[in-house]
């Protein structure tokens, strides 16, 4: 099968609700890449747009989902070097999980720029834009986490 048709076909049973839904699993969408050096760390959003935000979080979002999964580890390890495009759709089109598609993408923009804030992504000047095609310039990137001191050999650890 040819590639490309073979990726049509993973986004089609993607958005579809494919065998991945089907069997109760969330797919992880696929990443195109990203040309420009813009990044999530280069402040994309404003503190005003991620306040709105978390008020759309609280109504739409924060019955089925809790912080916790929306951050840290596992934000990074679905979104980080993809494009917020990818999330941005994501959320356009799946959430929330009790009417998908329902959100005004301002109020997708917004619940992006706050999982943003969550993840502790700078805030910069402008807001993200409610279009895909904008956010396709920019990539997900997160903070590097620290060694927390249990990781950290006995060797190198102060001593009190």
């Amino acid at each position: 099968m040819n590639w490309s048709v073979a990726v049509c076909l993973a986004i089609a049973l993607a958005v579809s609700g494919g065998s991945a839904r089907a069997q109760g699993a969330a797919a992880k969408p696929q990443a195109a890449p990203v040309t420009s050096g813009l990044t999530t760390l280069s402040g994309v959003y404003t503190a005003e747009q991620a306040s709105r935000g978390k008020d759309v979080y609280a109504g739409a979002c924060r019955s089925c989902h809790t912080p916790v999964s929306h951050t840290g580890a596992t934000f990074a390890k679905w979104w980080r070097g993809r494009q917020l495009s990818d999330l941005f759709g994501f959320i356009s089109t799946n959430m929330p999980k009790n009417d998908p598609g329902s959100l005004a993408p301002e109020d997708v923009a917004d619940v992006t720029a706050y999982l943003l804030k969550m993840n502790a992504m700078p805030v910069g000047p402008a807001e993200l834009p409610p279009d895909i095609d904008s956010l396709k310039k920019v990539r997900i990137e997160t903070k590097p986490s620290r060694p927390s001191a249990a990781k950290t050999s006995p060797a190198k650890r102060k001593k009190p």
